[in-house]
């Protein structure tokens, strides 16, 4: 019987020291999973529209976040170029918790901010920060906002196009009548134009269906038509170049996406470089640094492009002096 009683009593004590193992073992797995979480940046993005230039902005900051070892998970949405729809994405980004936004396009950073006033959020693809109400000043951001400008000076532009295209009198430029950042491009072009003695017609458009008429009655006017950063024109990229080299119209860009798509040739924005660099200002804020400590940035990379097709449809000396340093895309 003392045998009998004391083997039971070994056997209890195994069993308890098994469930013991097990209960810390659950325990360690539990606070791995926790840590494991709480190590993960819940990221928001939000873009306004779909086309190439965008996109690569899109790319370019996701890339730069794996490249730094950053450990995200995104919620990723698009307005599909519909204004109207960007406060519910935001407020579908503020349900959701997360931890940082990144808006690209300026309807995308302007409605956000409306939104969100308790979340960091950083932008690009947008030209004027400042116009655009998204901060008081570039140097001094906003509590919660900040960003990279697409800015470039078009005279720089305008210089090289010039000396493939001396006798250029008239610019023509298309551009959305609902984007702030399109408005302030015209005007800078303008200024640029007029000290060189050149004329600028400008035709605004309300949605892609009136471009193909907006370049109908540019076509007898202009020398050369300038694309701007515009999201709307940007997006129908491939029936601008066509119309245009149907008419025998050369064309410049203020950024590489639309040259992508078929327009002649640009010195402007690179726009997966730029969402590298504005992922570098978000994995600063992630590692701590407060959003106000954070000037707005204006891009670093410009490159300039040229479209060897439609080069070549135009009759271009792709040998000439000016392109010496250019990249062809076909």
């Amino acid at each position: 019987m003392k045998k009998i009683l004391l083997a039971v009593l070994i056997l209890s004590l195994l069993v308890g020291c098994q469930k013991n193992t097990e209960n810390l073992s659950n325990k360690s797995e539990e606070t791995t999973k926790t840590e494991e979480s709480q190590g993960k940046v819940k990221i928001g993005l939000v873009k306004f529209i779909d086309h190439v230039s965008l996109d690569a902005a899109r790319e370019g900051f996701l890339e730069e976040l794996r490249d730094n070892g950053i450990d995200y998970e995104l919620v990723d949405l698009s307005a599909n170029g519909d204004i109207s729809l960007i406060p519910t994405l935001a407020n579908q980004l503020q349900s959701e918790n997360v931890d940082l936004i990144y808006a690209i396009a300026t309807p995308s950073a302007q409605a956000v901010k409306n939104v969100i006033k308790d979340k960091p959020i950083v932008f690009s693809a947008v030209t004027d920060p400042v116009g655009a109400g998204l901060v008081k000043s570039l140097e001094k951001p906003d509590a919660n906002v900040t960003g990279v400008s697409d800015y470039i000076d078009p005279e720089t532009q305008v210089d090289d196009f010039l000396k493939l295209y001396p006798d250029t009198k008239t610019f023509g430029v298309i551009y959305s009548t609902s984007e702030q950042n399109s408005q302030v491009q015209v005007e800078e072009l303008e200024k640029v134009l007029d000290k060189k003695g050149i004329k600028l017609e400008k035709v605004g458009v309300n949605n892609v269906n009136d471009i193909p008429q907006a370049i109908a009655s540019l076509s007898t006017k202009i020398d050369a038509l300038f694309a701007l950063t515009d999201n709307l024109v940007a997006n129908a990229g491939p029936i601008v170049a066509a119309d245009l080299l149907k008419e025998n119209i050369p064309s410049l860009s203020a950024e590489e996406g639309q040259v992508k798509k078929g327009l002649l040739m640009s010195k402007g924005v690179n726009y997966e470089e730029q969402g590298k660099q504005a992922a570098r200002l978000a994995i600063k804020i992630i590692n701590g640094q407060e959003v106000k400590d954070l000037p707005v940035e204006y891009n670093e990379v410009n490159q300039q492009l040229v479209n060897e097709k439609t080069a070549k449809a135009l009759g271009v000396d792709l040998n000439s002096e000016v392109l010496k340093d250019a990249k062809l895309v076909k």
